[in-house]
């Protein structure tokens, strides 16, 4: 398709790609690798392979940190010092930290062999690099740079702080790097703002989350309308914990994949929601969860859940009904698990829910048990 078009807008095309598509588009053919050659040299160089990179949890305006890379083979690289520059210190430190990537460039390459020793990058640096003379003194390495033909296949980022989430997306979106499998953990519900959203909306780096999980410490979700309406997150695998009376929201998510691990809220609401949420593909997890009514814990039988189920109107039928008995760790018995399905008939999909009473006592319907789980696929 892009053969078609002038060199020059070919060239503006590619400078929003990552080095690893430029790479891939040179290899079209043999206008496209001379352009490349000529215009974006950089895209056709040694890629630094990175199988896994997790972010450490960092204070406020803190731009001094370190990371450990685990390269392929096994081989992780121990504390790596990292920094993340601002416009005015990349042109003052621009000597310095060019000779220390050309020093970790070779790093990567040695530790991509499976028959070196293995190295840690600081003892690298001053024995083999000559960066410095003590570990202590190794210059850290810029976060812009690290990632401009890295390839990160694992990227594991725990954030506890607006600015400094903003701080490290926006560094590594001035990167041409490419990350395959996108992992941010929310550790407080209270992180992210509306003022936020506009910004997740148009960042390239958050148009495509792996997986998401957020620690809502009982409360309700935030922003939950928002975040998972959007388009963006519509494959994301979201993970929650600790929900409160947000839960009820839940339904009306639009991703595919879900998983809610500990909460409590109206069991009775939640189905009625379930009903009335729009339809799609869903493979969602709900489980650990307390029936709430009125603040209070109160059973729950599935009589009842099913009355809602039939006074919304749709076409259903109860498709299985099993127990088993659930053991202890000790071998003893300690109750017995019950689950109903239900297949709902709408018009635009065919799904299910799988309702479940971890412990019981008995094969009563109606026990003093509020605790449930919950399958919707």
């Amino acid at each position: 398709m892009l053969d078609s078009f002038p060199n020059e807008l070919i060239v503006m095309s590619a400078q929003y790609l990552t080095f690893e598509e430029a790479e891939t588009l040179a290899w079209t053919n043999k206008r496209m690798m001379n352009i490349m050659r000529r215009n974006l040299p950089q895209a056709l160089e040694p890629k630094i392979d990175i199988k896994k990179l997790k972010f450490p949890i960092l204070e406020r305006e803190e731009t001094l940190f370190y990371l450990v890379i685990h390269w392929p083979y096994g081989v992780k690289s121990g504390p790596i010092p990292f920094c993340i520059r601002k416009d005015d210190q990349r042109r003052q430190m621009a000597g310095v930290d060019a000779q220390t990537y050309a020093a970790f460039v070779q790093y990567a390459r040695y530790c991509a062999v499976p028959s070196n020793d293995q190295i840690e990058w600081e003892e690298y640096a001053v024995k083999t690099s000559r960066l410095a003379r003590r570990y202590a003194d190794v210059p850290p390495l810029p976060l812009h740079l690290l990632f401009s033909r890295a390839i990160v296949h694992h990227f594991y980022f725990v954030f506890c702080d607006s600015d400094w989430f903003w701080t490290v997306i926006n560094g590594l979106e001035q990167t041409r790097g490419s990350f395959k499998d996108k992992h941010l953990v929310c550790s407080d519900r209270e992180v992210l703002t509306f003022e936020d959203l506009d910004q997740i909306k148009i960042s390239p780096f958050m148009q495509k989350v792996d997986k998401f999980e957020w620690a809502l410490n009982y409360d309700d979700i935030p922003m939950v309308d928002d975040l998972f309406t959007l388009s963006q997150f519509r494959h994301t695998n979201w993970m929650l914990y600790g929900i409160s009376y947000g839960l009820t929201a839940v339904p009306f998510a639009t991703s595919e994949k879900l998983t809610v691990d500990t909460g409590n809220s109206s069991l009775t609401r939640i189905i009625k929601n379930f009903m009335r949420a729009p339809v799609h593909k869903r493979k969602w997890t709900l489980k650990g969860l307390d029936n709430d009514h009125k603040c209070s814990y109160e059973p729950w039988s599935f009589e009842e859940v099913e009355k809602v189920i039939r006074k919304s109107g749709v076409h259903y039928e109860c498709v299985e009904t099993t127990h088993r008995p659930v053991t202890r760790s000790s071998g003893s018995s300690s109750g017995i698990a019950l689950s109903k399905t239900f297949r709902i008939f709408s018009p635009e999909l065919t799904w299910n829910i799988k309702l479940s009473r971890p412990h019981s006592r008995t094969l009563d319907d109606i026990e003093e048990c509020p605790g449930f789980n919950l399958a919707i696929f």
